[in-house]
């Protein structure tokens, strides 16, 4: 399960594999591999370098409030949009640039390269489930680099475009 999440104010990415009664938690590139045991609903003991750690997660309405010992830590859960909204607002003055939100395939640029572009205008139509997303941009500007064209096959968190 891989996603963005807000930890401290700073937004990292997370991906979570479950093998058995163990986890492989990647986060920003760091990997942990931990040990953990469900103590009961909510609350799990987490074995990490030799140490032994409670953690209790409470489901909140963005995301979890999670209590390691006497540490409690507000994550927020983005969705993929929210997430690249939240990074361009982050570089609004310079650069910013425009990333697939999930894994899909360009089936329409709507904005070429060098283009001057309003805010939320659509840049691609990118099609991923069976559905269509139009990809906007997240300022006004003028599209620096397409890095795209119709028929590419995208990743999620891969580079569609550079706004400036």
């Amino acid at each position: 399960m891989h996603y963005s999440a807000v930890v401290s104010g700073e937004t990292v990415d997370v991906t979570i594999r479950r093998t058995g009664d163990h986890i492989e938690a990647t986060i920003d590139g760091r990997v942990y591999t931990l040990e953990a045991i469900a103590a009961q609903p909510g609350v799990y003991w987490l074995r990490w370098n030799n140490r032994s750690l409670e953690v209790s997660l409470i489901e909140t309405e963005s995301g979890y409030s999670i209590t390691i010992g006497p540490h409690q830590i507000p994550v927020e859960i983005l969705d993929p949009r929210k997430a690249l909204r939240r990074a361009a607002h982050h570089g609004h003055d310079g650069a910013v640039e425009v990333r697939a939100p999930m894994p899909g395939k360009i089936v329409r640029v709507l904005a070429q390269e060098q283009a001057d572009v309003e805010h939320d205008q659509g840049i691609v139509v990118m099609e991923a489930m069976k559905m269509q997303n139009e990809i906007k941009s997240p300022k006004k500007g003028r599209i620096r680099r397409l890095e795209v064209k119709e028929g590419d096959a995208v990743n999620s968190g891969g580079l569609i475009a550079v706004v400036e």
